[in-house]
Formats: C-alpha cells, structure tokens, sequence
C-alpha cells in the first residue's frame, strides 16, 4: 500500500501533533508530506518527511492556501498513493488533499487532533466556524474515515462528522519494561537535592497557558504536604520559566524544581524518579505526557480537560483505578487531590502498588503500538 500522511507545519515545536504524525507514519509505514510555512529551516529533523513551501503569498505564509507551485510538487510526490490521511483542520492542505482524492478517485481519512473540541473553537472562534461552515463540513463528509484518539473526543464532535465515518481509535505510547519502570531515579533526585524518601509530583509539558503550570504550582503549594516536591519539565511557550518561577511562593522555594525540557533517557530518568504525575490542562484531546506517565506506573492527578481519562478503568466510587481524575478545575480540587496523593504514598504501599499495576496493566493493553498499528490496518 502507497499511503500518504498530509500536514501543515511538521515540527516538534507541536509537541502532540508532531508525534501524532510520526505515530501514524510508523504504524502505517507511511509517507509524511507537509506543507510548510517558511519560517525556518527544518531540513535537519529526523523524521524524513518531504516538506514543501507552501507558497510566498500572505495567506501561503501560515500555509492558509497552497500555492500553484506547491500543489503541483505535492501531486508529483503522491502520485501513486492509494490513501491519504490529513491531519489538523482549517489549513489549505486539507483543501488540496481532499481535491486530489476527489480527481484520483482515492480515499482520504482526516484526523482532527482535537480541532474539534469546543476548547479549541473558541479561539479564533469566528474564522474556525466561518471555515467549518464554507468548507468544513463538506470535507468532513468526504472523508472515508474521520479518526479520534478517544471516545470523548469523538462524541463531543459528533455535530460536525457523519457517524458512520467516526472512529476512536487511541494513539499508541511506547511500553517501559516493568523492571525499567521501577528504577529509583536516585542521580535524579540528588541532582535536583531532593530527598530519596520524599514524594514527587511530576508536571511535565509545554509551558502554555492552556496546560496551566502555574495553576499546577499554585495547586500543589496549596496543598502544603510537607517534603513533597513538585518537578516541572517542559520547553517555554506563551508562559516562560520566569513566569513559573516568580509564581513559586517563598514557602514552597525548596519544594519546586524547573527541569526544563527533557527527552529520551534523561525524561526516563524523570520518569523513574518522581511518585506521581500532575496535569491540570484545560484541554488534552489525547495526552501522551498522561499517557507515558501511566504506562510507566505512575498515579495520575488529572483534570477534567483530559479525554483519554474517561477511557481508564475506575473503581468503587468513580474514581480512577490509576489515580484521580478531578471533577472540576479549580485551585482547592486540585489542591485536595494532591494532598490524598501523598496521604496514598507515604501510608499505603499496596494502594500504590494497584495504582500502578492498573494503570501499567491498561496501557499495555490499550495503547500499545501493535495495538494502534492492527487498528488503523483495519479501517483501511
């Protein structure tokens, strides 16, 4: 099969998106084409897409329309693909692919990545519904397949697709080994001067406004559980370290620790340090920080805003078997959960120990990487 991944913009600085890309290329064994915007040199990343310049007009600049010249290298490089499969919304990209499955006779599947969400179409609200109403619609109809990552994310953008195109099928995460998973983390620790014995929360992604690390910082000085610690990993975005350091009362200065951004087995030694995770995002339309951190074992603190949460097995009560998932996003709710994380940690061994069995045990089944690959082959 000759399959095709079309997109705007590949870049890591998506975080999500970009990995949600590559994610369908390897289970695929799929092509990447992505528009791009020009504005810097990505001839360097190592994920072997075919990037083509949009185009130099003002709208091609954010790759809002595609330019004659881009078009026309885009259908030389796909000519022969039996499948496209689009990513994201209101960008040109998904007017040309949806043209050029309509004149090949070819298929196409469009994967959102939470476009969708009512979160999302209320910035920029008035130009996301003016494109959903010219366009929108009328490609979502076409498209053989739309695809979401969660049950929640499907259902609440079923007003926009036809059911019978809709499907959720979960990203995949790649699966610690479990003796891996229960290392210490002790270089970690010491290295950031936290105590072996102490309990650490783990916040970890971009620093923006919509994943709210100074609410997560807010939340757990609030808390004030005595030892804890808070270890903030993530690259700067609209909201910088400065930001999330100035928000650092002086009663917490020792407990909180900015890591930075991490990756591969310096974000594994994180992993394998800290004793929970904490995510107070107002939107995570699949969440792959909160999916590694449960395949790696660890309690999860999430917020409402977290779709892939309402797919994990609960128990008695409601609650999450892998941790807990907030029943709303304000400061005490938040404040009170990280107070009986640390209540389970430090008194409950075994509670722990089913925390992370449940959660490691789910991921596995769920979202391993065979898992995504048999499903997406199987829609085709």
């Amino acid at each position: 099969m000759n399959i095709w991944n079309i997109c705007a913009t590949h870049d890591p600085v998506y975080g999500g998106l970009y990995r949600g890309v590559n994610d369908f290329a390897s289970a695929l064994d799929a092509a990447i084409l992505s528009f791009d915007d020009g504005r810097r040199d990505r001839s360097g990343l190592d994920d072997q897409a075919v990037r083509i310049h949009a185009g130099r007009g003002l709208l091609s600049r954010d790759c809002h329309t595609i330019g004659r010249a881009a078009a026309e290298r885009a259908e030389d490089a796909v000519v022969q693909a039996d499948l496209l499969v689009v990513h994201s919304l209101f960008r040109g990209h998904t007017k040309w692919a949806a043209g050029w499955a309509w004149q090949h006779r070819k298929p196409f599947w469009a994967v959102p990545h939470g476009c969708l969400d009512p979160c999302s179409l209320k910035h920029r609200a008035l130009a996301k519904r003016t494109w959903l109403a010219a366009a929108g619609r009328r490609y979502l109809a076409k498209a053989e397949r739309v695809i979401f990552s969660t049950k929640r994310g499907l259902e609440k953008a079923a007003a926009w697709v036809r059911p019978e195109s809709a499907v959720a099928v979960h990203w995949p995460v790649e699966l610690p080994r479990r003796a891996a998973a229960a290392r210490p983390g002790a270089c970690f620790r010491q290295r950031h001067g936290i105590p072996s014995n102490a309990p650490v929360l783990l916040f970890l992604g971009r620093l923006h406004s919509i994943k709210r690390p100074i609410h997560a910082v807010k939340a757990f000085c609030r808390a004030e559980v005595a030892e804890a610690h808070l270890v903030i990993v993530g690259a700067d975005d609209d909201v910088s370290t400065a930001d999330v350091v100035q928000a650092v009362p002086d009663s917490c200065r020792d407990a909180v620790h900015i890591a930075g951004p991490l990756a591969g087995d310096a974000l594994a030694e994180a992993y394998s340090a800290v004793d929970g995770f904490l995510s107070l995002s107002y939107q995570e339309n699949f969440g792959y920080a909160a999916a590694d951190a449960v395949a790696h074992g660890l309690p999860v603190i999430l917020s409402p805003g977290h779709d892939l949460a309402y797919d994990m097995p609960k128990v008695a009560g409601g609650r999450l078997a892998c941790g807990w998932l907030l029943p709303d996003d304000s400061l005490a709710t938040a404040a009170q959960a990280i107070g009986e994380w640390a209540g389970v940690v430090r008194g409950n061994e075994r509670g722990v120990a089913q925390m992370r069995n449940s959660g490691m045990s789910w991921a596995a089944e769920t979202l391993a990487p065979e898992r995504f690959r048999e499903a997406l082959r199987r829609l085709f």
